[in-house]
């Protein structure tokens, strides 16, 4: 692991929320900040990624033809329950 100090400013509002967080969740300051940045950094990055374009995946999740003519045709035979 990496060792970096920062220091971050904070404003009331978020001080006052992440000292309720610190509070409910009975852990260091230190620990409180960094699961918010892991799961903050998450929501940011889907954020700012640039979006597929249209049809992206659409070839890649054509129906097989084996597996569709398996299904229609097992549809039609009668099954019954082993005894």
């Amino acid at each position: 692991m990496v060792l970096m100090r920062r220091t971050v400013d904070l404003d009331t509002e978020l001080d006052t929320e992440l000292s309720k967080i610190i509070a409910l969740a009975k852990e260091k300051p230190g620990v409180v900040i960094r699961q918010a940045l892991k799961a903050g950094l998450r929501v940011l990055t889907v954020q700012f990624q640039s979006t597929r374009p249209s049809g992206y995946f659409t070839s890649d999740y054509d129906p097989d033809k084996g597996r569709v003519t398996l299904e229609s045709s097992m549809s039609k035979v009668r099954q019954r329950p082993e005894r």
